[in-house]
């Protein structure tokens, strides 16, 4: 390739990027993917640990845990948001699957945030409702294992 078609090649990919941006409002590339193509949503029967919050923003979000020998097997979420919320609880669910309870206690909002390559600002609560709602389902096996 001369220095004529690596120039074309970068203004290409630079044009690429700047369209990707545009569509994508400057998500990372992660955000997009969780987003688009969720892991682990949908519910479970009979969990073990179960949380419904709706957040400030008016999006709600369930998550779902099966917990064996303190660990967690499974896991889901649920969310009416938009993709950012998706992501936000795609991440929680990914990070948590297979790890113990106190390791989990380590998922919040900036882990979430951290997994996902970050978010706009105006989207950032969307991992807080992500993290606050693990965290209740989370309270809710403790309290359930409790009795």
């Amino acid at each position: 390739m001369d220095q004529t078609e690596k120039t074309e090649e970068q203004i290409k990919k630079e044009m690429i990027d700047l369209l990707m941006d545009k569509i994508t409002g400057g998500l990372s590339e992660r955000v997009v993917d969780y987003g688009s193509d969720p892991r682990n949503c949908g519910s479970l029967d009979r969990p073990d640990g179960y949380a419904k919050i709706k957040g400030p923003c008016g999006d709600t979000m369930e998550m779902f845990l099966k917990i064996q020998n303190d660990k967690i097997v499974d896991i889901a979420y649920t969310t009416d948001g938009c993709m950012t919320s998706h992501a936000a609880g795609s991440a929680a669910t990914v990070m948590a699957r297979g790890s113990s309870v106190r390791e989990c206690l380590k998922i919040s909002q900036s882990t979430i945030l951290d997994h996902l390559g970050g978010m706009p600002d105006e989207s950032k609560h969307c991992a807080l409702l992500a993290a606050n709602t693990f965290h209740k389902a989370l309270r809710g096996w403790a309290v359930g294992k409790k009795k």
